[in-house]
């Protein structure tokens, strides 16, 4: 997948001129924005086009109120989802004061148009372009009529009865509901992290772990996760525990703390995903050191189990 970033609005781009697009955030990929990115897919594909996908580098809110939501993903993340959706090529868009005080006119006019030579643009139910998102699908398929592209909205995708939302997947990941998280997302939910010194006590204890500095700010609520540590395309079994680690600092800093099971190394500047596949249990506070490597070794025993049933 070609990746423009940052994409400047206005910019040419004759190679991917008569288009099939979608637009959005897409934070997270789930499958309410896997439904839209599919279709444009299927769409570019029957008329052999290019399947375009713009998105932002923050979320737009950042500019409009001043902070964004919890991110589920860094935005390294979103791309690799989108691109194993198929997608051709992706513009990412600074959302910046200028693009936000763009009428919904002169956003098709200079990218839509301009850009791509737009011929079919795929909406999400609640897709808004434009200042004051006033180019809802009403207004962008009058737009595309004089321009001369097709504008197709897909409709909510809900599951338990509710609508698909990065909001609700949040909302299960704060309170460690990994089974939620998983079903809205179609797969199991994943940080993006680059591993940095930390105070050395897991090796003291003879359990060494990775610290990740992460590139975003949703994590699961705290305790202790049997994962999949991803490195490229390799593969290692792990435990994570999340935390504030109240057996050994008694602190308030929150960090993220990997334990490879079967393999040891420096791992210093290196860039992991973690794959979330079960909550073991709470974070909670022991006695003292050997109560607590005790219990690290039933929570290695415990995510042996888990990490035994996936395929190879």
């Amino acid at each position: 997948m070609e990746r423009i970033d940052p994409y400047l609005t206005g910019a040419p781009l004759p190679h991917l001129h008569g288009a099939v697009a979608t637009i959005g955030v897409f934070d997270g990929v789930h499958l309410g924005h896997r439904a839209i990115l599919d279709r444009t897919l299927t769409w570019a594909r029957t008329e052999r086009r290019p399947a375009v996908v713009l998105t932002f580098a923050h979320h737009p809110d950042l500019v409009v109120r001043g902070r964004e939501p919890a991110r589920l993903q860094s935005l390294a993340q979103r791309l690799r989802e989108i691109e194993r959706a198929g997608l051709d090529a992706t513009l990412v868009l600074p959302f910046d004061a200028a693009l936000r005080e763009l009428s919904a006119e002169e956003f098709t006019a200079r990218i839509l148009v301009g850009s791509l030579q737009l011929r079919g643009l795929v909406l999400g139910h609640d897709t808004a372009v434009g200042r004051d998102r006033r180019g809802d699908a009403r207004l962008l398929d009058g737009l595309g009529a004089q321009h001369g592209f097709t504008v197709e909205a897909v409709g909510r995708i809900a599951i338990d009865g509710e609508v698909v939302s990065s909001t609700r997947i949040r909302e299960a990941l704060e309170r460690g509901d990994l089974p939620t998280a998983s079903r809205l997302l179609g797969r199991a939910p994943a940080l993006l992290g680059r591993v940095v010194p930390g105070d050395g006590r897991g090796r003291q204890l003879g359990v060494p772990t990775a610290n990740l500095a992460l590139d975003h700010a949703c994590a699961p609520a705290n305790g202790v996760y049997a994962v999949l540590v991803l490195e490229g395309d390799t593969r290692r079994r792990g435990l994570c525990n999340i935390g504030v680690r109240p057996t050994l600092t008694a602190g308030t800093n929150r960090t993220v703390e990997v334990h490879l099971l079967d393999w040891s190394g420096d791992l210093y500047g290196r860039e992991l995903e973690v794959v979330f596949l079960q909550r073991l249990r709470e974070e909670r506070r022991f006695a003292g050191k050997e109560e607590l490597v005790a219990q690290i070794h039933a929570d290695r025993a415990a995510a042996e189990v888990v990490l035994r049933r996936l395929p190879d």
